[in-house]
């Protein structure tokens, strides 16, 4: 997995898109998450779910009733400020899919255009929540950054690290997050990880039950419970992209140094 080289830096947004090989990593809830811990860092946030095959961020948001979404503007039905929701909580921008039992499906060329729309808004910060598998030149060149999610299992771990190697090869920066890890005696181990991983490994994330039961009350964990061990991880992860991008401090989020360590930390006007 190739090291960030920088680009993307200074510009806006700054599109990360959120990949895994296999569907089932935990890759939603990764995207819905980090796209919650931005937004109250204080930047301006869009998530776009832009998985074809099992759009579900309504359902983790309690937007599931979307009548529009990303399909919408592929099919030049409707514009990206007409489609994107707000989560009131939040304030958090999202473009949800209807939840349907049919995949709506994406040529190259619509995917091309998607993008190329989302590249001109004026958002600070882009999170995009795809479908597993690889994805067409006209998508990853149109990314500043990719997270492959992946579980502590052989078949997960070595898809995500195929991955990486695919996204590598087209010069986007990416990096390994390691969701639902136990610590239990037949998972890969995190020193096996880190020691096979050539490239960057972004989170390890513990499995905690915080998770299913954001899921199921519809509100996201770093929302629900700010000190679980898993949104901790969260915040620390946003905090780590903002730095590792080069990202601007956008509105009121702010880095505070506090004994030499440095942290975000949120000002008021």
């Amino acid at each position: 997995m190739a090291r960030n080289s920088g680009a993307g830096i200074g510009q806006k947004p700054y599109i990360i898109r959120i990949s895994a090989q296999k569907g089932g990593t935990g890759k939603t809830t990764i995207a819905v998450n980090l796209s919650v811990a931005l937004r109250l860092l204080g930047y301006s946030v869009l998530l776009v779910d832009a998985d074809s095959s099992n759009p579900s961020v309504g359902l983790h948001l309690g937007l599931e009733n979307s009548t529009e979404g990303l399909i919408s503007l592929l099919k030049g039905k409707s514009r990206l400020e007409y489609i994107a929701m707000t989560h009131g909580p939040t304030g958090l921008a999202v473009v949800c899919n209807p939840i349907s039992t049919r995949a709506f499906g994406m040529s190259e060329h619509e995917e091309e255009v998607a993008y190329n729309t989302i590249k001109k808004s004026n958002y600070d910060i882009v999170v995009v929540d795809t479908q597993p598998g690889y994805f067409p030149e006209a998508v990853t060149s149109n990314i500043d950054y990719t997270l492959i999610v992946a579980n502590p299992d052989m078949p997960s771990y070595m898809s995500a690290l195929r991955l990486g190697e695919y996204f590598s090869r087209r010069k986007v920066p990416n990096a390994l997050v390691m969701n639902r890890v136990k610590n239990k005696r037949y998972e890969i181990s995190i020193r096996e990880i880190r020691e096979t991983c050539e490239g960057d490994i972004a989170a390890i994330l513990p499995e905690d039950e915080i998770v299913p039961v954001s899921i199921a009350s519809k509100i996201p964990a770093c929302l629900l419970n700010q000190n679980n061990r898993f949104s901790k991880e969260m915040f620390d992860l946003a905090g780590k992209l903002v730095e590792k991008a080069g990202i601007p401090v956008a509105g009121d989020a702010v880095y505070v140094s506090k004994k030499g360590k440095r942290r975000f930390g949120i000002i008021s006007k």
